[in-house]
């Protein structure tokens, strides 16, 4: 009897895994907007450009897609896992051509339009060569309504890993296309009934989704943030008061240009204990937009808003 359901179970666990093999398309990645229609060397992206969600599309066969080949190093996408254990996932080759050991990393990265941080960097020793994992969680694409990526733009960074103020070796903004260039939309966020906008200007967004009493880190208020300049933009808040009480949340996140987000403000727990706060009335908030590579430009916003959750 045991023999009889032990050898069910096999059965069934090599029937998932067929039924898991038909479903996962493979995916495709074409150039930037000179190349995107072959596969082939990504160049930099301009600054400002913005691509954004569309619907499901048919995934085509992906090619190997070269980053960069220099003297220095060379990084290529050689596939993409689209379920992957971790996420959507770029399988990366790097090649470390110098004496030098070199660090690798990811910035400013955004998928279909929102930033969307896959918190990625590798070392790669002289002379050495690597394959990695880049991932993007699901919780991640399921925040921001991400079904199928059409583009994913990013600031790839190589640098001596020993020594940070050196000029670094890469330092571009480059963008991928795993559905083709065709299939990148521009995404416009619609509003909904809860929504509370703190501020639309005709530079920068910043909009009141929802509460969480039970967030992660404590009292959290989520946000959706959009950047409508070419420049990077920097939102924080500083010297915040919950119901009366100056109480910080510590928060600031910067959105690169053209791009958006979904961020989540939050307050330790201890911090409403020892202000006595068991329920929140009132929230003050300092907010400051300005340029993050350029903090003596003239800011974009500085202005205190009050919300009554």
């Amino acid at each position: 009897m045991k023999k009889l359901i032990a050898l069910i179970l096999v059965l069934s666990i090599l029937m998932a895994f067929a039924a898991c093999g038909g479903m996962v398309p493979s995916e495709d990645i074409d150039g930037n907007a000179e190349t995107a229609a072959t596969a082939g060397k990504v160049e930099p992206e301009e600054e400002g450009e913005e691509k954004e969600e569309v619907a499901s599309v048919q995934q085509p066969d992906f090619p190997e897609t070269i980053i960069v080949d220099d003297e220095n190093c060379t990084v290529k996408i050689t596939s993409i896992e689209a379920d992957d254990m971790w996420g959507y996932t770029l399988k990366v080759y790097l090649e470390n051509k110098t004496d030098l050991n070199l660090m690798y990393s990811l910035d400013q990265v955004s998928v279909n339009g929102y930033m969307c941080d896959p918190f990625w960097a590798t070392t790669v020793n002289a002379g050495m060569k690597a394959n990695e994992d880049i991932s993007f969680t699901k919780e991640s694409f399921k925040e921001c309504g991400i079904t199928d990526v059409t583009d994913i733009t990013f600031k790839l960074r190589v640098y001596d890993d020993e020594d940070w103020t050196a000029d670094a070796l890469v330092e571009d903004m480059y963008v991928i296309y795993p559905l083709g260039e065709d299939a990148a939309q521009v995404y416009t966020r619609e509003a909904q009934p809860d929504d509370v906008i703190l501020f639309d200007t005709e530079d920068c967004t910043m909009i009141v989704t929802g509460y969480d009493p039970d967030g992660l880190f404590g009292y959290t208020v989520n946000v959706f943030i959009l950047n409508k300049t070419d420049e990077n933009l920097m939102f924080s808040i500083g010297d915040a008061a919950v119901n009366g009480f100056m109480c910080d949340p510590f928060w600031a996140t910067e959105v690169a240009a053209g791009k958006m987000a979904y961020s989540e403000i939050s307050w330790l727990e201890d911090d409403f204990e020892a202000n006595g706060i068991t329920e929140v009335e009132t929230l003050t908030l300092p907010i400051r937009v300005y340029n993050s590579d350029d903090w003596a430009e003239a800011e974009y916003v500085s202005d205190t808003f009050e919300l009554n959750p």
